[in-house]
């Protein structure tokens, strides 16, 4: 058994999951208005650099926070746009559990 090919194999099988399809659907749908996308962009990119800022164990500025959350309810207050998020998050727990269920299955190889 080739692991590579597992691997592949996973990977088909995570975007042919219907909440891959639907939550590209929306991604899609979404950014053909260049508003829209110009808008998760911006929230996208402000959310990454608060992000860097606490995985490095700096304090973001209140003002930042305050700015990236006017943005979210502005953003959210679209109900495609929530699904969006909602979707994107679901993605993120899906390979969050993938990640997880590998490593406790090779910890003894690991460790």
């Amino acid at each position: 058994m080739n692991p590579y090919d597992k691997v592949h194999e996973l990977v088909r099988a995570i975007k042919e999951s219907d909440q891959v399809k639907e939550y590209l659907a929306l991604k899609e749908e979404l950014y053909k208005n260049e508003k829209s996308k110009e808008m998760i962009k911006d929230f996208r990119e402000k959310q990454v650099e608060v992000q860097s800022l606490l995985m490095q164990g700096k304090e973001a500025e209140p003002e930042k926070m305050e700015k990236l959350q006017a943005l979210y309810q502005i953003l959210a207050s679209n109900v495609k746009v929530k699904e969006f998020f909602d979707k994107e998050v679901q993605f993120d727990v899906l390979l969050s559990d993938i990640y997880k269920i590998i490593g406790e299955a090779l910890k003894d190889i690991i460790d």
